[in-house]
């Protein structure tokens, strides 16, 4: 059970439903004790969604056979679905688990004489430039085609970012950048608040993605007034 409500939940697994290559009602209709079975042929991961109760279990044939004995909670582990991929891809790599976190409500939205708000991609590429690598993988805000960055009023210098990629329609996946002098002091609140406020006036419902091995951004996703939903681990198989 979540905080959502049926309406919320329902258009969430469509989305998801969609975003696996399966029928739109499939894991609406599906039973919690029972794993979908997505297969892929040709794609490059091996993935295991854990949304409102369903599961489902993508990639290759062959691998999605080979996990069929093994139980959830194995597969929700990297090494368990690592386990399975090596046989068949030997360079198989952990790409990572995720908490998958939702929201009705868009958060307080106070401005800030410090900062302004900015569209410019310009100001984007400013902060990715100066951000550490990994954090500008982990964000995803270098592919989101939707943006908004915190500039300082004094300064000029970009401090923060919030990105946004729409999936499948319905869900908004928010992916926030702090630049690490800069951290601590509620940026990174703030452009986030700002991307799902932005989410919500285009008729998205906001999603966001708590990596494992970032607990801060699962703070920060309760603070905005997310609700657990779900779980994702996911391995690169080349």
């Amino acid at each position: 059970m979540t905080s959502l409500d049926a309406h919320t939940e329902h258009i969430i697994l469509l989305a998801w439903s969609r975003a696996l290559g399966l029928d739109d009602m499939t894991l609406a209709s599906s039973l919690s004790a029972e794993r979908i079975e997505a297969v892929a042929e040709g794609t490059q991961t091996l993935s295991l969604v854990q949304v409102l109760g369903r599961t489902a279990l993508s990639g290759p044939k062959d691998l999605v056979r080979a996990a069929r004995d093994v139980p959830d909670e194995e597969l929700a582990l990297e090494t368990g679905l690592l386990e399975i991929a090596r046989p068949h891809f030997p360079g198989a790599r952990i790409l990572g688990e995720a908490q998958l976190l939702y929201c009705e409500e868009p958060p307080e939205l106070q401005g800030s004489d410090l900062v302004s708000v900015s569209h410019d991609p310009q100001h984007l590429r400013q902060l990715i430039e100066r951000s550490p690598a990994d954090d500008v993988t982990r964000s995803g805000v270098a592919r989101a085609p939707w943006s908004a960055s915190l500039v300082r009023e004094d300064t000029g210098e970009v401090v923060a970012a919030a990105g946004r990629t729409i999936q499948h329609d319905f869900l908004g996946d928010i992916g926030v950048l702090t630049h690490p002098s800069h951290r601590g002091v509620g940026l990174a609140r703030f452009a986030a608040a700002v991307a799902v406020e932005e989410a919500f006036a285009d008729g998205l419902i906001p999603q966001w993605r708590a990596a494992g091995e970032a607990p801060g951004s699962l703070r920060l996703a309760i603070t905005l007034g997310f609700a657990p939903a779900g779980h994702q681990t996911t391995v690169a198989l080349v």
